[in-house]
């Protein structure tokens, strides 16, 4: 059930983190199965996906980390990563669990159609057949959500233009 419901979006996720689909499959892997070993501790659906994200981005960042040390020459110097593109891939981890916890804030009804929007990739009609929900529906929410979603940030003083699409 967790896998079909986290796995998806979870590996779209690590996929973007890490840019390597078996590296990504790997984490989505390990962080389903110790969400299964602590699956005791979770009672509420919106605190479980947010920590399965958080998860998967602590085990992004050490496989990372762990590329990047095993690139490196005895004088230390990178072979495989400049800094600025290090630097690139820790801003984007932060930013994406930024926008998780946000995310997690908001209403089931608008974060449903956000996630399946940008973390499912699917189109307003696929969306509304999932939902069983009209299309204008669908993007009323998407709209009220993304908004609501920039609130959040900007209350949380995240900059950038996060939520444009």
């Amino acid at each position: 059930m967790m896998m079909e419901r986290y796995g998806g979006a979870l590996l779209q996720y690590a996929h973007r983190l890490v840019g390597d689909i078996h590296t990504a499959e790997e984490i989505c892997q390990d962080t389903l199965l110790k969400a299964w070993q602590h699956g005791d501790r979770f009672r509420q659906e919106g605190h479980l996906q947010a920590w399965l994200f958080r998860v998967a981005r602590n085990r992004a960042i050490d496989l990372l980390r762990r590329r990047r040390y095993a690139a490196e020459e005895p004088l230390g110097h990178s072979v495989s990563r400049s800094p600025g593109h290090l630097e690139e891939e820790a801003e984007r981890a932060l930013m994406t669990e930024a926008l998780l916890g946000a995310l997690a804030e908001l209403s089931p009804q608008y974060r449903v159609v956000i996630e399946l929007r940008f973390f499912r990739d699917l189109g307003y009609r696929e969306i509304a057949e999932r939902l069983a929900i009209p299309i204008g529906t669908v993007k009323s929410r998407l709209n009220y959500g993304l908004k609501g979603l920039a609130r959040i940030l900007e209350r949380r003083r995240i900059a950038g233009d996060v939520c444009s699409n």
